[in-house]
């Protein structure tokens, strides 16, 4: 049995579904999130246009931001 991966990161596409927002919007809210994130984690890894995924689910989708 083979067990479905989900990605690691997230990108613009499902910032901008998940919060409603312009592509513009999903990739300042995708950039706010890493600095926040690197802020509070120094030796997390940051890509430029994608952010964590559980770092997301959780300032995003928990909060009661969506």
């Amino acid at each position: 049995m083979t067990e479905e991966r989900v990605p690691m990161f997230v990108g613009v596409d499902t910032v901008k579904f998940d919060l409603g927002v312009s592509r513009a919007k999903a990739y300042e809210v995708i950039k706010q999130l890493n600095k926040e994130m690197k802020e509070q984690n120094p030796r997390a890894i940051v890509v430029s246009g994608k952010v964590n995924r559980i770092w997301y689910e959780e300032a995003c989708l928990k909060s009661g931001v969506h």
